[in-house]
């Protein structure tokens, strides 16, 4: 018991008396904790009322959405649009626009997106190429040769620090090579790769031998770098067990250039190479690993595997019956691959697009493409079997290289030579196809776009055929949408004014208060769901703040508005047909569709004011004004009154009341908790009275037996 912590009782339960103390210590207790069941029933009200305000103020901040969206002028600018011909000419409308007439007097051509295609297959006369096979693997198969080069492909992505150097983190004995194909993004943006001297801004040098960056403009922390780079070899560090059989390195292997190094059991330094031994049966090509002249392993250029036999376990140390872990060795290995480069430019939209592309020989022709596929150039590139050609088409269509073609091969042999794109120009118009813009005359202007799809003052055109028959496009007013759109706000707002009318005259039953503890032990859940709706009905009955709202939203939506270009005839919701119901308790809305449909048509500029007219006083203000403003200063009460989920209680009224209910149900269980020590007290020395008298009596008693 709270407050009785210090106080230590020892409680006699009528022992001598005969009496059940317990009982009789908890019947006084519960009489004395009736104060108490009402302050704590005042805390659950309260709480009820909170959450129910809450309630409201969704309700009230769903409805404030409807009324921003009505505070759009698309609101009420609602547009059709029709053409004479969709065959040729099709359009679409942004609800503000204008209303207008276009007339398409001709299309003297459409958009086009630059294409080409190779003229001859790709594919060597006895073989075709497996688009899925790596690269070098099937060099052979393509018409023309691959040439290749040699290092290893890397690929960084480095996320900056404040302060500290940014560096790709070369191995001892690596360098950088084919400084002019690497790449350096930093948060997307490209930055040309120098190898000397002192970057200007986008510029970024290159250190070779340490594969640190230094950057001509400042870079942030936190900023991500992404970098391709090719270095001279490839250097790295494996730990394998005397269970390793094979490992795994970097597949199109260059042959001879392969070393692993490590120590052996006995410590001493020993360096493994490979000799090229062959093709096998598969087409690949083959390898030893020797120790000097003893044969410990086979190695497969094409896929990277080394393969261990049994005499490579002779390296390990041996394996002892206190051993821990099995034996192992830490290997460096040494490698180059086979890949190319090649570079493409396009030009966009968005200016010119410059891409390099590394490709190692481990790569297939389908990877290739996805890669250019999925690259900033905006092309599309495929291969097709059936004619074994490749075609390459810009995504946007129209030019924005007026001096040159759309797709520029700026490096690199592959496309040009391998591919065969070499030969695809202009001139080639039987593989070619040229970039063209849509060349058009609208009411008597002859025009051109880049796009067969453009706007025009919120009107969107799309071309196509070329035609010289005249095409009208047309901007009207849907007065449908527009009615639709009333509609959904007077529903939105009649749904609004049902639920608040139904808490302010929910009954309220008196007798029904929020059951205290005990209640609930002699109550089913059933019972007791059915009790606590009772005594939840009505908790917001009549409440000033929801029935102020009421009256002010009613006030709003009837009186007039004062617009000096408003029609005098329309000047109040109800002029245009929007008028409460029949039920004159309630401030709920109906609509003489007839009615409003007719002032739409004659005037949609003033229905815009009506409802969504500004200005200084309230009555210059539209309908949506008023009730925008009406609603927001309500919440503001109810949030004053009850908070929010995120308000801690001393934010709000209610949270407030219910701290300093808080603090009398402590003071009060502190009362109670002393309270019972002290009944306990009573009765303990009570019993030790009774107790007392007993044993005197009984000695008494036996002078006389």
């Amino acid at each position: 018991m709270k407050g009785s912590e210090d106080i230590m009782v020892l409680r006699v339960t009528g022992l001598a008396s005969g009496m059940n103390i317990d009982e009789i210590v908890e019947n006084m207790i519960k009489a004395q904790s009736i104060p108490l069941n009402k302050i704590k029933q005042q805390k659950t009200l309260l709480e009820w009322q909170r959450d129910s305000y809450r309630e409201m103020n969704t309700l009230l901040l769903d409805f404030r959405s409807q009324l921003t969206n009505m505070k759009l002028s698309s609101f009420y600018r609602t547009r059709s649009v029709s053409s004479t011909n969709e065959e040729l000419v099709s359009a679409t409308v942004a609800s503000a626009a204008g209303q207008a007439s276009y007339t398409i007097s001709k299309i003297s051509s459409l958009a086009v997106a630059e294409s080409r295609m190779t003229a001859t297959g790709i594919s060597s006369e006895s073989s075709k190429v497996d688009t899925t096979k790596s690269l070098f693997t099937i060099q052979k198969d393509f018409a023309n040769t691959i040439s290749w080069k040699q290092g290893s492909v890397e690929s960084k992505s480095i996320v900056t620090k404040e302060g500290e150097p940014i560096t790709l983190g070369l191995a001892d004995g690596v360098q950088i090579t084919d400084v002019e194909n690497m790449t350096v993004e930093v948060n997307g943006k490209k930055y040309m790769v120098i190898d000397s001297g002192t970057p200007n801004s986008g510029e970024v040098m290159v250190n070779k031998d340490t594969g640190e960056l230094t950057f001509g403009d400042t870079i942030a922390a936190n900023s991500t770098v992404k970098v391709n780079y090719v270095t001279d070899k490839k250097v790295e560090n494996k730990t394998i067990t005397n269970e390793t059989t094979q490992i795994q390195l970097k597949g199109a292997l260059v042959e001879g250039q392969i070393k692993l190094s490590f120590k052996d059991g006995t410590g001493e330094n020993i360096e493994l190479s490979d000799q090229y031994t062959g093709i096998d049966k598969n087409g690949n090509r083959i390898g030893q690993i020797k120790d000097g002249d003893e044969v410990v392993g086979e190695i497969n250029y094409e896929t990277g595997v080394i393969t261990f036999n049994p005499k490579f376990s002779d390296y390990f140390p041996a394996e002892t019956e206190d051993s821990k872990e099995k034996p192992k060795l830490e290997m460096t290995i040494t490698s180059q691959q086979n890949y190319f480069s090649f570079g493409l430019t396009t030009h966009t939209s968005k200016g010119q697009i410059d891409e390099t592309f590394l490709i190692q020989g481990s790569e297939s022709l389908n990877s290739v493409m996805s890669k250019v596929n999925n690259s900033k150039l905006g092309v599309t590139m495929f291969y097709d079997s059936y004619s074994d050609k490749v075609t390459m088409t810009r995504k946007e269509t129209g030019v924005y290289n007026e001096n040159g073609q759309e797709i520029e091969f700026t490096e690199g042999d592959f496309l040009t030579q391998v591919l065969g794109f070499q030969n695809v120009t202009p001139e080639n118009s039987g593989n070619y196809i040229e970039a063209k813009n849509a060349t058009f005359t609208i009411n008597g202007l002859e025009t051109s776009r880049q796009s067969n799809t453009f706007s025009m003052n919120g009107v969107t055109f799309t071309l196509k055929k070329t035609t010289d028959e005249p095409v009208t496009i047309n901007v009207n007013n849907d007065n449908d949408a527009l009615y639709e759109n009333i509609k959904s706000f007077v529903d939105k707002y009649n749904e609004l004014v049902e639920k608040i009318e139904k808490k302010l005259s929910e009954p309220k039953y008196k007798d029904y208060l929020p059951l205290t503890d005990d209640e609930r032990e002699n109550l089913s859940e059933t019972q007791q769901e059915k009790w606590e709706d009772m005594a939840k009905s009505g908790i917001l009955r009549n409440d000033s703040i929801l029935s102020g709202l009421i009256t002010q939203m009613r006030t709003a939506i009837y009186s007039g508005v004062n617009q000096d270009d408003l029609d005098s005839t329309m000047k109040s919701l109800s002029a245009i047909g929007i008028t409460t119901t029949a039920d004159f308790t309630s401030a709920k809305l109906e609509i003489d569709e007839t009615k409003l449909k007719a002032a739409i048509e004659k005037d949609p500029n003033s229905i815009e004011l009506l409802f969504n007219g500004t200005g200084a006083t309230d009555g210059q203000k539209g309908v949506i004004q008023r009730l925008y403003d009406k609603v927001n200063a309500t919440m503001d009460q109810l949030k004053e009154r009850a908070g929010n989920s995120y308000s801690v209680n001393n934010q709000f009224t209610i949270g407030r009341q219910l701290d300093d209910l808080d603090d009398r149900i402590e003071r009060f269980e502190d009362r109670l908790a002393n309270l019972e020590t002290r009944y306990y007290s009573q009765f303990t020395a009570m019993e030790q009275a009774i107790q007392k008298a007993n044993s005197q009596a009984a000695y008494l008693a036996q002078f006389f037996q």
